[in-house]
């Protein structure tokens, strides 16, 4: 099976590829991003967002005549 490695220090396997919480908080004190890196060296593979803003949406239905 493959195993990821990390481009910059070479580490093999996915128990290196780990996620932090970001310091960034919203009003609520959740995290607004998820890091994901390699515990060998920091690399950051991706920032995933974690806090979105919700914007009420109303339907609209349009009915033929």
């Amino acid at each position: 099976m493959a195993e990821p490695k990390c481009p910059e220090c070479g580490a093999q396997g996915v128990e290196h590829v780990v996620s932090k919480d970001s310091q960034e908080r919203s009003k609520t004190k959740q995290p607004w991003f998820l890091i994901v890196h390699c515990d060998e060296c920091g690399h950051v593979y991706n920032v995933l967002a974690k806090h979105v803003f919700n914007l009420p949406v109303t339907p609209k239905f349009v009915l033929p005549k």
